[in-house]
Parts: C-alpha cells; structure tokens; sequence
C-alpha cells in the first residue's frame, strides 16, 4: 500500500490520501499526504470516515486491508460512496455467513483485487463474478532487496559465526505461519548438523511465548529470535536458507518475493498462492504444510548441494524481476483506476 500511494502521488499525477490511524507505523512511513484520524472502534471509524468522503469527494476508495473495507461499506451507508476498490491479502477461504457474502458481492465493490488466483479463485467460489476480480502481484523494491547486500553485519549483532549455515523464516507469530512445525523442523536439523544456526523475525517472535518454545526443543542457544525488524534486507542476507513454513492464509508471502529478489533459495508450504511463485526445484522447494519432518529434509537436501543453492537463488531473482516488480504493480492499478473513472468498467 505505501508503495503504491507513494509511486501514484510522486509520479502519476494521481492526488492520493491514506488514512490511517494516527501515529501508526503507515502514519509515520508513508510520504503521500495523510489524513490521521483516530479509530477507537469500526463504529466511530465509519462516522469519521463519512466526512472525510465528504470533504474529499474522492473517485475511488481502496482499501487494503479487511477491516477497512468494513469501514468503508458502512460508511457508504451515510455518504454518497465512490467507486470502491478493495484487495484481498490472504487466501483463507471466505465465510459463508450472509454478513461476508454480503461484503464481498455487493455491486458498490467495482474491483476485488486478488494478489494470487488462489484468492480469486475463493471469490469466484461465492459468487463474485470473475470480471470483476482481477489478479494483481504485490511489487517488492528489488533495488533495495538485491544479492549485493551483506548480512555480516547481523551475523555480529546476533552472535552467529561468520562461518554458520543459517536458516531463517521472517513471519509474525501467529497460529498459522506455522512456526509449529518450522521450530520442530530445527530441532531435527540441530541434532543432525552442528553449524546450523536459525533467525526468526516478526511481531512477537521476541516474546515469552516463543523463548518457552525454543526451550522445550532444546534450540534456545542456536536460535536468534530478532521481533520486529525494519531492516529486513540485511536480515535475509545472513540467510543461507529462507523458509515459508505457514499452514494457510497466505497471498504470495513477501518474504519469499524478498528472499528470491536477494537470490536466496526458498522452501515454501504449497499453501495459498506460495506455488505461483516458487516452482519446485527450480527456483525454490515446495512442499506439504504441516509436516516438521518435510522442512527438515528439504533444507538438508540444500545444505548438502551449494550448487542447487546458487542456481536457485539466479533463478528466484530471475522470476521476480519479471512478474513481482514495483512498476508492473503500479502499472496495472493505475489500469483499473482510469478504466473505473473513464465509466469504462
């Protein structure tokens, strides 16, 4: 979302402004203009958001993110709305309560953009219709996440030798990113090869919670569990390996758009959208979700081959130079923008 605001407000012409709450990490890092308002509930959201729709006379309204596409069709009800664009992230299967159905098959949604087909396909499954859900990859800045970064300088911060082979997964710690298995996965590699060592970065991966499970597999000592970080691209060029390990939910995971942009080789769950990006043992390993044993063997298989590693990591870069860029992201919202304001769609 920062990016394409960002790249449509600096270069397109376009008048953007992201509200967003105030003081948020997207108040503080976005650079269009903001209108920071405070949203103690979806109810207030929905009342303060009808003056802003007032006051603004927008085109359209896109919203990123679910709970501000509530707000945006409750809204709609005390406003005259324009054109609402929303996009979906994640590929969990859509409720079937009347309320979800509702949300997503109302006619005041001109565009649901889906960032893989497996959410298109989702959507088409409760009947929005296919037009009106068109597939749009989220961009990765790959000048920032590039092959030339060193990461020696996290090895240092995080006590890793230099010399260390290095796994790592980057998702926050919630039920279905699959830390579960990821964790059991380490410890089977840990009993088995000595110079492992693993990275683990996302909000509350630096919790009591996660240090309990680091204990109880006996990896506490070879685990750096690094919370939330803003330094990402230096963080995955410690990696040897990067791994998607999540059970569901997944769009197309931006760590593995990030990893691939930095030619790391990537292991992914075949969940969500993951197997449109990642096409096994060419440019990464896809495997099963849930199965610890699966992680394991598929990272020793890399650890023991450099060459696969290295031809993967080409390959990775490769494949989302051409189909995750910023610009082509840009390019093909700023399509469906004007085709909605010219009364073409």
């Amino acid at each position: 979302m920062l990016m394409l605001s960002d790249a449509l407000s600096a270069k397109n012409g376009y008048d953007v402004a992201v509200v967003c709450q105030k003081e948020s990490e997207i108040y503080k890092r976005t650079r269009s203009r903001k209108i920071a308002v405070e949203m103690n509930s979806q109810i207030s959201a929905m009342y303060k958001l009808a003056k802003i729709i007032k006051s603004e006379k927008p085109h359209i309204i896109h919203c990123h993110h679910p709970k501000a596409h509530n707000i945006v069709l409750l809204s709609s009800f005390l406003s005259k709305i324009p054109d609402i664009v929303a996009t979906r992230r994640v590929s969990f299967p859509i409720s079937k309560n009347p309320v979800q159905i509702y949300k997503y098959k109302t006619k005041k949604n001109k565009k649901i953009i889906a960032v893989s087909e497996k959410i298109k396909q989702n959507m088409v499954d409760i009947g929005v219709e296919p037009e009106r859900v068109p597939v749009i990859y989220s961009g990765t800045d790959f000048s920032r996440f590039n092959p030339s970064i060193d990461g020696s300088k996290i090895r240092k911060e995080l006590n890793i030798p230099r010399d260390a082979f290095v796994i790592g997964k980057i998702a926050n710690y919630s039920f279905w990113k699959g830390y579960e298995f990821f964790l059991d996965a380490c410890r089977i590699i840990s009993e088995k090869i000595n110079n492992c060592y693993f990275i683990i970065a996302g909000q509350n991966t630096d919790g009591t919670g996660m240090k309990r499970e680091l204990i109880k597999r006996n990896i506490y000592d070879k685990t750096s569990a690094a919370g939330f970080r803003n330094d990402i691209p230096e963080l995955i060029a410690a990696f040897d390996i990067s791994v998607n390990a999540s059970t569901g939910g997944e769009g197309i995971s931006g760590a593995i758009r990030e990893s691939m942009g930095m030619e790391k080789p990537v292991i992914a769950t075949d969940v969500g959208g993951n197997a449109e990006i990642v096409k096994n043992e060419k440019n990464g390993i896809i495997i099963e979700p849930g199965n610890a044993q699966t992680i394991a063997e598929a990272i020793m298989s890399l650890y023991r081959n450099s060459e696969k590693r290295k031809e993967m990591g080409k390959n990775g870069r490769k494949t989302v130079l051409e189909n995750f860029s910023v610009n082509a992201m840009v390019s093909k919202h700023k399509k469906i923008y004007e085709e909605l304001m010219n009364g073409k769609s």
